[in-house]
């Protein structure tokens, strides 16, 4: 049985010094490295980028500089066109910048918020100004997310509504370009940028869709619930159980209709693997971002705190019937033997 080879490359591995290295796969996730070792008779790893069937760019993004990427450019640059690429670093802006992913969504007529782009050098000419600019867009959508655009896990966000002073405005834009001279010098593309906050249907509840896809196919699907504005996994407690239940029952039978679009946002940014994540409104969703590697607290620990990872895991039995997905996400080893399973069945099969 033929094997497909595959070869890593990122900050850790691949380029410099490292260029050989097998160990230290950048953003690895818990129960990856055993998932990929139990696919051992589908697909192996090479040292070589020149031997390799496949080569896999996995990089964090808020982490890696525009040297780096010049760097793996360069080395791609041997192989482009002769073997696939999953997420070629040609197209790291697409996905790490929100505001070029929702310009091309929008282009592509798919749903995500709306957006303006705060300049840095306007900031300096021009303050007071911007400072209106960003008052009449809040009196446009009521309340927005006053944001760095290339920032994760809601780092570098600022809430503001119609009932925000310019003083409050002014204070939110000066946190933000202080953040933004840190992260100029080594990423040029960083902004400001103003996102529409998208109400919920529920007025206590914020619900949150994830999809990962790699390259035809949708790998699992979950939704997340908090009463929070912005929150995170581990933020789920026991009182949020039965709405989470609801949502991913519910997710289940929603996603033959959601597939096409999901698969349709990933490819339209150039990603061929990725989780993406959005809202639904009206029974449509409305994208909001694509991360390229999953990973976070519930790929490492399951999902809520620990009181909620205990009810999950002690009614597994009877709940894995109506939430299968879920279970299937918390699966670690056989779920990545699954995803590396099947980079080597479309590669080798030219799907």
């Amino acid at each position: 049985m033929k094997y497909l080879s595959i070869y890593f490359i990122g900050r850790k591995q691949g380029i410099g010094l490292r260029r050989y290295r097998l160990s230290h796969l950048e953003n690895r996730r818990k129960y990856e490295y055993e998932g990929f070792q139990d696919a051992y008779k589908s697909i192996r790893q090479v040292r070589l980028i020149q031997n390799a069937d496949v080569v896999w760019v996995r990089v964090r993004p808020e982490h890696t500089t525009d040297y780096e990427r010049i760097i793996i450019e360069k080395r791609l640059k041997t192989i482009r066109g002769k073997v696939p690429i999953i997420n070629d670093i040609n197209i790291f802006d697409n996905y790490d910048c929100k505001n070029l992913s929702f310009n091309i969504w929008k282009n592509n007529n798919i749903q995500c918020p709306n957006h303006i782009i705060i300049s840095i050098s306007k900031l300096k000419n021009n303050f007071s100004n911007m400072v209106k600019v960003i008052s009449e867009f809040i009196e446009q959508n009521n309340t927005i997310f006053l944001r760095t655009n290339n920032e994760t896990n809601a780092n570098g966000m600022v809430l503001l509504t119609a009932l925000s002073t310019d003083k409050e405005i002014k204070k939110a834009l000066n946190i933000l370009i202080d953040r933004c001279q840190v992260f100029l010098p080594n990423r040029k593309s960083t902004q400001i940028m103003g996102v529409e906050y998208i109400t919920p249907n529920n007025n206590q509840y914020q619900d949150i869709y994830r999809v990962h896809i790699l390259f035809n196919k949708v790998l699992s699907f979950y939704a997340v619930t908090s009463k929070n504005i912005i929150f995170h996994n581990i933020d789920m407690v026991e009182s949020d159980i039965e709405r989470f239940i609801q949502l991913n029952r519910d997710l289940c039978q929603k996603m033959p209709e959601l597939e096409e679009i999901i698969l349709k946002s990933a490819h339209s940014l150039g990603c061929n693997l990725g989780a993406v994540e959005f809202f639904i409104k009206n029974e449509k969703p409305i994208l909001l971002e694509l991360n390229p590697m999953w990973g976070g607290h519930a790929s490492k620990h399951g999902f809520g705190n620990t009181g909620f990872q205990n009810y999950l895991k002690e009614n597994r039995s009877d709940l894995e019937k109506e939430i299968l997905n879920v279970y299937n996400f918390m699966d670690r080893r056989s779920y990545y033997k699954n995803l590396y399973e099947h980079i080597s069945y479309h590669v080798l099969n030219k799907i």
